[in-house]
């Protein structure tokens, strides 16, 4: 008796295993990505020097501290904005930022000047159906550009993603690929 249950129950352990391990070969769509670096590079309209600021963790979250520029705009300007995204923890760094715009129906940037900033963010990129994806903006600076602005890349996972244009920033369909606050002045 001893011995049947014995088999019965290393049959179950098996069959377990095998269940297991055939859920874990499943690869759900649109994982979140590995974000490491973001770059925004700010082209005056109108003419002038570009501008490129960055938030850095080179090596990944834990171990060395990011590193980080604060922004620095000309009041009463107005810039055409790019961001680019990379995960340097892969040797050539990977450009996350092809596979955002590929997958545009599952992502989306927020840009949310703090309240004492006179920072405008709008002119977004759309994607595909008309909804905001932020790869390219239009920033405008008041008298004065003191204050912040959070650069939020949110995450739409599931088949279809389910993007709409009223989600906010904290809405429970997405999640957070990488969020930034630059100080600016």
């Amino acid at each position: 008796m001893r011995r049947q249950s014995a088999r019965v129950l290393a049959l179950l352990a098996f069959a377990a295993i095998s269940i297991v391990s055939c859920k874990k070969d499943k690869v759900e769509e649109n994982d979140e990505e590995v974000i490491t670096t973001m770059i925004l590079r700010f082209t005056p309209q109108g003419g002038g020097t570009s501008l490129t600021y960055s938030f850095d963790d080179a090596d990944g979250p834990g171990g060395n501290n990011p590193v980080q520029n604060e922004l620095v705009l000309a009041p009463n300007s107005v810039y055409n904005v790019s961001v680019q995204l990379l995960n340097k923890t892969t040797d050539p760094a990977g450009d996350i930022t092809e596979e955002v715009t590929e997958e545009s129906d599952a992502h989306r940037f927020y840009y949310q000047p703090s309240a004492g900033s006179s920072i405008t963010v709008n002119g977004f990129n759309n994607d595909a159906d008309g909804i905001p994806l932020g790869t390219s903006s239009i920033w405008t600076t008041g008298t004065s550009a003191t204050g912040s602005v959070t650069v939020t890349l949110r995450h739409y996972p599931g088949n279809p993603p389910g993007k709409v244009l009223a989600d906010a920033v904290d809405s429970p369909k997405s999640n957070t690929d990488i969020s930034v606050e630059f100080t600016s002045r």
